[in-house]
């Protein structure tokens, strides 16, 4: 009797232990999301500023919103794939620029209040290299 107690004990300790963990995961997740404005700075001299919005969804799937300057004016872009992995966060999207269809994929890790990483720029048409460089954004 005495073997039996002990493995439900056990048992149930383990139960709690993994849905902490769990917990702490979803809850540690949700942290990435929100707003953040920033400035971007390209190896092509293009430079600006960026807001890059997390949103998670009731489903958990995450939804992005990226809008950035360029010589002034505001770029809107269609965010096409969204990745988050705890601190770390991947967006794509396409956007046009002159007439030209271009897609960006950014990458970032969350420090603090602070997202920041690496943008890389291709044409839509042939996927050749336009421009690539670094970001950061500030928690709103």
């Amino acid at each position: 009797m005495h073997e039996s107690t002990s493995a439900v004990w056990y048992l149930g300790r383990m139960r709690l232990l993994i849905l902490c963990f769990a917990l702490a995961l979803v809850l540690f997740a949700a942290g990435i999301a929100g707003t953040y404005k920033g400035s971007y700075s390209g190896s092509a001299g293009a430079s600006g500023d960026i807001q890059v919005t997390l949103k998670q969804a009731d489903d958990g799937a995450w939804k992005s919103e990226v809008v950035f300057t360029f010589s002034g004016a505001d770029i809107k872009t269609k965010v096409t794939s969204v990745t988050v992995d705890g601190s770390k966060v991947k967006v794509v999207y396409e956007f046009d620029l002159d007439g030209n269809g271009l897609e960006s994929t950014i990458t970032g890790e969350l420090k603090g209040t602070t997202l920041a990483g690496e943008y890389h720029t291709k044409a839509a048409a042939d996927g050749s290299a336009v421009d690539e460089g670094t970001w950061k954004g500030t928690a709103q």
